[in-house]
């Protein structure tokens, strides 16, 4: 490597440092980068320095079918070369930039426009056709800079401009490449880390990298260590760092930020609404003209706590866009060419008046469909997630605004479609407002003083601080803030103002960490009343320091001061004063606080015994605020969006009862909360946070036990327990506990037929009995409860039994070990001293202090441990529930759908339950995204569950260990759980599976949890290596258990779908939703079933059979069917199906009109997406699917019912739309006269509009095939123009199927393409484009674009009488290329074309390309060693072309192609040199296009023995002499058809290997390629000729 050595030292003394990377030029130098998120507006750009004149600096496409970008030098000058589907362009800024500096390249897109500046100097160029979106980024390939990979010389069809491989590879220096690498992503810079490249992507279908055999030592992509900004990037927020000669400086890109590095927040655009402000202009009073346009967006932030409020106002007449804030959601009205338009986006369980930013997103979008008729596209994005769509069609062009209000009016209510009567009162900030080009930036405007803006009232353009007075909501009882500690050793203040309904509940807790110190200090509201705890260290006291219960749902402020040992508490101005025991006068705090609650149990904190909310696990619920330490504010609301978001918000609003609702199920007891409900479950069998799912139970046989061991001694004043039991004997133990230090215990048994309760603490005890007959075999519950010395006894709802004993230990009762059902140890029952026997009988719901340790021992495993959670030993067995009593299964019915759900709140604990059923090996059960890198997933690979969890220190990943694959159809349950902080949990079914990590971070989760799947575009923006789902869960999911929280998906959901369904939808006996394929119905009959495929686009007994299907051609084709008028149909409901296969963006797929009034249907595609538009007699309704994109090429079915007015279209298995017009609407379509497929016929001008061009297939109207009819010729259909029956379609679902026009001539299928065609020059001929530079400028290499063309219907060759078939064995099957004894390169004969073989000689008939009089030559380097190859096109049967391919053997043979017949033509084909030895590719039967027209008989060609009579004869009459004239006749007869010659430039070596000769998929070992040539016929042309006008000029060019 020597060269390249030496290249790269030439390269460094050029450019010194040469920060960037170094590209030297050799066979393998490229760069490759990730994929150019460009859309339709996207940027790139880049540096570059070199003292070469030519090379490929950049090349990108969309996978090989048309759009391509190449950006080039050309003689000093750069060339940027594209194309997006109409047709490519060039732009060529600069000369001589090969000048050894630095040249800075920008390319920006702006729909049609494309713009390409060079060191300040640009030039644009605008695009022909109507969708401008680059490809797909899914299928675009990587950026390559500064050549191409030479694996791609063997896989041509995969680019979209299959010369770039010719291009002379960039020699030079590149630095600064910046781009997005994702879909709407910002621009990023790509860094040249190694990591970042590769010699070559993988091979298709597989992950291993093609370069991964080449040798280190010959990649020769070289970075450079200097450039600091690759080794330390020092920009901050999304600035863009952009290396220099003199260092690296940074781009803000980001406009909320500025600075050096960007790390100033630079002060948004906002301003203060309190009631009176607002922000306005009216043209109408300046005599300006309304801004028109045919599109507008509104973008805004907001945040209020006001419900109402006007916040947006555009209009102009009747025509407004009225946005507003209404009852905690937004209300959205739009008026246009009076047509009405109102949505409203109020999630369930979601407010936007909650005091933080929320982002609104308006766009309206005209989009013309006719003459009379438009669209009005119409969506609202929430926060990114919370969406609303809807369609306006009426008679406008524009949208129009001559006055717009911001925050409010004079008049709000007067405004129209005013849905509020109050201004808006709250912080707006960036409201922007956008009408094509133009953009406003109102506030900003406001601000400095613009005279199109009129400010009304005092208007502050800063919004304040979060004030620390804000109010936070604690909803549930785990979630709590963390706080610095109250530093107050001699003295102190707290205070804070609350609110709640809810009777117990652990306020405030701060504690020492040192021990033996036991300073705390808390407060509780217990039993309605509040209480302060405080302990110095001495000895603790307690207070009550409420006079009346707190828990009136009403505000109630707590101020607490202390002094040494002396406090004083005041609760709404009550005082209560008090001193704290021992001699200690100093407070020790140092953990941190804790603000609602205390940590999850069974951790390092251990809550005093005297705190009694604390140990029973009660969190405070409801509403804090105005909290203050030390005389000083803190915001807690701060706190709250730092910590837990989901849990804790920051607002206090009051919501209607809960329980009206019923929500719980199965006889659950429903108690209010603070703005929730709380099921009692414990009288039922079940449990959940609804009551809804079976409770674990748990059955003795009299041997058999549980013992929960403790992970530590703990003490506790206060006990709640509850259990349910169910016996036939009279005596028998439920639960004691034990202590190794003590003999305290509580022990619950069955004794005689009664409950009997024993307390001992110490040498005292207690005994309570309860209830009579229990043994009655029937599910009784026990609750005890225990304040100190107060104990209580209930069973079932009898009256509870009340006792007060005096117990010493200051009441504390010491617990090691719970046994259920009986004791662990034999010598423990001699210790005990207890005569109870174990029990017998079934036990479930045993809760002891807030702990449910049945349901903790289903989800653990007594084989492992768990560090810090309770060591669980099982010997009873659990008892399996039937599956009859499902809580709340829904169905999936698609993999491809998914709803949104609020945010799982799992801050600090984790608790997740659920069942799945399904079929499908993989899909993405739910994900829940977060701050950072934080996530939740769970997923199934390969049929198993794979749960990943990231809270900050790296991905936790855990997979199921079962054997057999979960994909059975069968119920299978998964729990989740987080036992401590450093632990994880994945129990699936009975296999457990536990992963320790070293962090302990919480989960910060945002935004939605999405369950069933994501949106199609989030699957890539998943964490890769962890995640490995490409689409959704299909199937079953029941018992949801998030946390606590148990949703109804389809009413608890924020982003519904219409493809989940309540209930399982599970296979019944004969009947099952998989029996018909794609998606037919199942019709039950008495001993069978069978297949309703009318909606389908399919046919067959089970729906899977191709139907008819035609092919619509470019020069416009049409299918009727007409209706007798004596049966016109009268429809009040319709249904409409059908499949196709299209790449056109605008398009009329099919319509249905009346013969008696303006009724009609229409199915059409408007740029790119499927719309339905219908109209029964009084206004046109239009429904469409915009989120789907069908001009991509492949196989879509389109499923449309109307019922009346009403109606519902659904795209493949995509969601379902549906539209329900308000008002009167008509419900009868009147007397439909026809049905009007691939167009739109115009009777007046007798032609297609808007034809479709593309296949068609399984059209069904009302259950009538129309397409079944055109093909079995009825006499009601018709088929006029460029239409063409086809089959085979099946096997093209997953094909591109693209074609590019030829040079600008419309509906001519070319696959060479001359050099004005991608030039920019839109002449026909390429002589009338003024060239770039002279002659030999370098870049008079002329190459061609191969497209891969739509393949045509297969048919059966016919075989010559008397001749095997080639392609048969012997036995009569099929055989491939290794089984056939083929003799040259083919044999066999169709109708068009004749194949003979004899020897080595083989005769080819193909189609003909029309071209001039020429005869071609390829270099020997190009077509050396490869197979032989030909190719034919779709051709005219009206044309007389038959082309003969010879070949001879020899070290090099040779296969001429020649033509003959109508000697007008002047039709030939390219001389082909081809090495026999090369092995010949895998055949594939050749294809050929069906005609409508028999083709017209060829003359018969003269075989080798008719040469041989004919000379015989010739030379019997006339002699060797007169033969020799004659042959010599018929050598310049053939000669004399042209002299003009296309040669190739073969004096560049370009060094490609046998396959690089643009020959594409040289599948077919008989020679013959699928791909048209030049200058084919079309169906319909009438016989005409299409000739590209050349002169004489020699023309340089590539042929395939």
């Amino acid at each position: 490597m020597k060269t390249v050595a030496a290249i790269v030292l030439i390269c460094a003394a050029l450019v010194g440092l040469c920060p960037g990377f170094l590209l030297d030029g050799s066979a393998n130098s490229y760069s490759q980068f990730r994929k150019w998120g460009v859309g339709t507006n996207g940027s790139l750009e880049f540096e570059f320095k070199t003292d070469q004149p030519n090379g490929l600096l950049l090349y990108t496409d969309d996978g090989g079918t048309y759009d391509f970008f190449e950006i080039k030098l050309v003689e000093g000058a750069l060339r940027l070369r594209y194309n997006l589907g109409g047709g490519a362009q060039i732009i060529t800024v600069g000369r001589d930039l090969n000048d050894g500096h630095w040249h800075k390249v920008h390319v920006q897109r702006n729909d049609a426009i494309t713009t390409l500046s060079v060191d300040g100097t640009q030039q644009t160029s605008v695009s022909r056709g109507k969708e401008f979106q680059f490809g797909r980024f899914a299928t675009n390939s990587e950026v390559f800079v500064g050549g191409m990979p030479t694996w791609y010389n063997t896989k041509l069809t995969l680019l979209a401009l299959p010369s770039v491989i010719f291009e002379p590879r960039f020699v030079g220096a590149i630095r600064n490449l910046v781009y997005s690498d994702a879909e709407g992503g910002p621009p990023r810079r790509q860094e040249t880390r190694s990591k970042d490249h590769k010699c070559g992507p993988a091979n298709v279908g597989t992950d291993v990298p093609v370069c991964t055999n080449v040798p280190k030592s010959q990649r020769t992509f070289k970075g450079n260590g200097t450039d600091a900004c690759e080794t330390h990037d020092p920009c901050q927020h999304g600035g863009i760092c952009i290396s220099t000669d003199s260092g690296p400086i940074c781009e803000c890109r980001n406009a909320d930020y500025e600075g050096l590095f960007c790390e100033k927040d630079k002060a948004p655009s906002e301003a203060v609404f309190r009631g009176t402000e607002f922000l306005s202009y009216d043209l109408s009073h300046t005599g300006g003209e309304p801004i028109v346009s045919a599109q507008d967006a509104v973008t805004f932030y907001f945040k209020t706590r006001q419900p109402n409020g006007l916040l947006f106002y555009t209009g102009d007449g009747t025509d407004y866009l009225n946005v507003a804030i209404r009852d905690g959601g937004l209300s959205l009205t739009m008026g246009l060419s009076n047509g009405k338009q109102e949505m409203v986006i109020k999630p369930n369980k979601v407010r936007f008046d909650d005091n933080q930013w929320h982002k609104v997103s308006v766009h309206r979008r005209i989009q013309e469909i006719s003459s009379i008729t438009s669209f009005c596209r119409l969506s609202t994005v929430v926060d990114g997630v919370y969406a609303e769509h809807s369609h306006i069609a009426g008679k406008f062009t524009m949208l129009s605004s001559s006055r717009v209000y911001v925050g409010g009016s004079i008049n709000p209510r007067a405004l129209p479609g005013s849905r509020v009567h109050n201004n808006f009162v709250g912080c707006m900030r960036k409201v922007e407002f956008v009408a094509d080009t133009l953009r406003l930036n109102l506030i900003e405007l406001g601000r400095t003083g613009s005279k199109l803006i009129t400010v009304v009232g005092r208007l502050e353009f800063k919004c304040p601080e979060a004030e620390p007075g804000d109010p936070i909501t604690f909803t549930t009882r785990d979630s709590h803030l963390i706080l610095p500690p109250w530093n107050a050793k001699k003295t102190g203040t707290i205070s804070f103002k609350f609110r709640t309904n809810e009777a117990n509940g652990l306020i405030v807790y701060n504690g020492g960490i040192r021990p033996p110190r036991s300073d705390f200090f808390a407060v509780e509201v217990l039993n309605g009343h509040v209480y302060v705890h405080l302990d110095l260290g001495s000895g603790g006291v307690k207070v009550r320091a409420s006079r009346r219960r707190v828990d009136d749902g009403s505000w109630h402020e707590l101020v607490l001061r202390r002094t040494g040992r002396d406090g004083r508490v005041t609760v709404d101005g009550s005082p209560a004063e008090f001193v704290t025991t021992g001699d200690s006068n100093q407070l020790e705090l140092d953990g941190p606080m804790y603000l609602g609650g205390m940590s999850p149990p069974f951790t390092d904190i251990v809550p005093p015994p005297a705190l009694w909310t604390a140990v029973l696990r009660q969190g405070y619920v409801g509403c804090l605020r105005d909290f203050n330490v030390n005389n000083k504010p803190v915001d807690i609301a701060g706190f709250a969006r730092q910590q837990d978001s989901g849990s804790i918000k920051t607002l206090c609003h009051i919501q209607p009862a809960q329980c009206p609702s019923q929500p719980c199920l199965n006889g659950g007891l429903c108690l209010e909360g603070w703005n929730r409900f709380i099921c009692d479950c414990t009288d039922t069998i079940f449990t959940g946070p609804t009551c809804g799912k079976e409770a674990p139970t748990l059955n003795f046989n009299g041997t058999q036990h549980v013992e929960i061991i403790m992970d530590s001694e703990t003490q506790t004043q206060t006990e709640d327990l509850i259990l349910r039991f169910r016996t036939a004997k009279a005596l028998g133990l439920l639960m004691t506990t034990n202590s190794e230090e003590s003999a305290d215990r509580i022990e619950l048994s069955v004794a005689a037929g009664r409950v009997r309760l024993a307390v001992r603490l110490g040498d005292r005890d207690k005994i309570l009995l309860a209830g009579q007959n229990v043994n009655d075999n029937e599910w009784h519950t026990v609750r005890f409860s225990r304040r100190a010395s107060n104990l209580k006894l209930q069973l079932d709802s009898q009256s509870p039994i009340r006792a007060e004993t005096v117990l010493v230990k200051k009441s504390t009762l010491q617990i090691q070990t719970i046994h259920l059902g009986g004791l662990y140890h034999p010598e423990e029952e001699i210790r005990m001293t207890t005569t109870v026997p174990n029990f017998i009988g079934s036990l479930q719901q045993f809760i002891f202090n807030g702990i449910s340790y049945i349901d903790l021992a289903r989800s653990a495993s007594s084989e492992k441990t768990v560090t810090g959670m309770p060591q669980i030993r099982i010997a009873a067995k659990f008892i399996t529930h039937s599956l009859e009593s499902l809580h709340r299964p829904v169905t999936f019915r698609s993999k491809h759908t998914f709803v949104g759900l609020p945010m799982l709140r799992a801050y600090s604990t984790m608790h997740v339950d659920f069942m799945f059923k399904t079929r499908e090996a993989n899909g993405l059960i739910f994900f829940n995204g977060g701050r950072k890198q934080d996530f939740i997933a769970v997923e199934l690979v390969d049929g198993h569950v794979n749960y990943v969890i990231n809270v900050g220190d790296g991905p936790i990943r855990l997979r199921d260990n079962i054997r057999t694959h979960l994909n059975d159809n069968r119920w299978h349950t998964v729990s989740i759980r987080r036992p401590t902080p450093k632990q994880h949990t994945l129990m699936v079914d009975d296999d457990l599976v536990v992963a320790t990590t070293d962090g302990s971070g919480n989960l910060e989760l945002e935004g939605i949890l999405y369950l069933g799947g994501l949106h199609k575009d989030l699957y890539a923006q998943l964490p890769q290596e962890e995640l490995h789902s490409k689409h959704g869960f299909e199937g079953c999911l029941a018992g949801l258990d998030f946390n606590g929280e148990s949703p109804n998906v389809l009413e608890d959901a924020v982003v519904h779908s219409s493809l989940v369904a309540t209930g399982c939808e599970g296979q019944a006996a004969k009947c099952s939703h998989n029996v018909c394929a794609n998606r037919g119905i199942c019709v039950q009959q008495w001993h069978s079933y069978t297949c309703d495929c009318d909606m389908t686009s399919f046919t067959g007994p089970t729906c899977s059979d191709e139907s008819v299907a035609y092919e619509f051609g470019p020069n416009r084709g049409i299918i009727t069917y007409t209706f007798p008028e004596d049966r016109r149909p009268e429809m009040t409901e319709d249904s409409v199906a059908l499949g196709f296969i299209t790449t056109k963006s605008d398009a009329v797929l099919l319509r249905v009109v009346s013969g008696t009034s303006n009724d009609y249907i229409e199915l059409e595609i408007v740029e790119g997406n499927v719309f339905m538009v219908y109209n029964m007699g009084t206004n046109d309704h239009p429904l469409g699917e915009i989120s789907v994109k069908v001009n991509d090429n492949v196989y879509h079915v389109v499923r449309f019912r109307r019922s009346g007015a009403n109606s519902t279209l659904q795209i493949d298995d995509f969601n379902v739309q549906t539209n329900h017009p308000t008002g009167h609407q008509l419900q009868v379509f009147n007397s439909q006269s026809q049905i009007q497929v691939g167009g739109k016929w115009n009777r007046g001008k007798s032609r297609v509009e808007r034809p479709f061009t593309g296949i068609l297939a399984g059209v069904v109207v009302n259950g009538m095939r129309v397409l079944d009819l055109a093909a079995e010729k009825d006499t009601h259909t018709s088929i006029r123009g460029d239409v063409q029956l086809m089959t085979g379609i099946l096997e093209r679902h997953d094909q591109k199927m693209q074609q590019t026009p030829a040079s600008g001539f419309p509906g001519v299928m070319d696959d060479l393409v001359f050099s004005g065609a991608g030039s920019g020059c839109n002449e026909d001929d390429e002589d009338q484009c003024t060239p770039l530079f002279e002659s030999g400028s370098g870049d008079d290499l002329i190459t061609p674009v191969y497209v891969p063309p739509t393949r045509p219907p297969t048919t059966t060759p016919k075989i010559s009488p008397g001749r095997k078939d080639p392609y048969k064995k012997e036995n009569g099957k099929p055989c491939d290329d290794e089984d056939c004894a083929l003799e040259g390169s083919g044999d066999g004969t169709t109708e068009d074309s004749t194949i003979s073989t004899s020897g080595t000689e083989s005769t080819h008939a193909i189609s003909s390309s029309s071209m001039e009089n020429s005869s071609v030559k390829v270099p020997d380097d190009i077509v050396d060693g490869t197979s032989e190859t030909s190719a034919t096109g779709r051709s005219d049967p009206t044309t007389d072309t038959d082309n003969t391919a010879s070949t001879g053997s020899g070290s090099s043979e040779t296969a001429t192609h020649s033509s003959s017949g109508n000697p007008t033509d002047g039709t030939s084909t390219p001389f082909l040199t081809v090495d026999p030895s090369s092995e010949p590719p895998a055949f594939k039967p050749p294809v050929y296009y069906a005609t409508a027209k028999p083709p017209r008989k060829r003359p018969e060609r003269v075989t080798s023995e008719m040469s041989e009579i004919i000379a015989l004869i010739i030379g019997i009459i006339a002699g060797a002499l007169i033969a020799v004239i004659l042959i010599i006749l018929v050598i310049l007869k053939f000669k004399s058809r042209g002299e003009h010659s296309y040669k190739v430039d073969d004096g560049k070596g370009y060094q490609q290997g046998p396959n690089a000769a643009l020959l594409g998929n040289a599948s077919n070992s008989n020679g013959q390629t699928q791909y048209q040539m030049n200058g084919t016929v079309r169906n319909g042309d009438k016989g005409a000729v299409l000739k590209k006008k050349r002169d004489s000029k020699d023309i340089k060019e590539w042929y395939v």
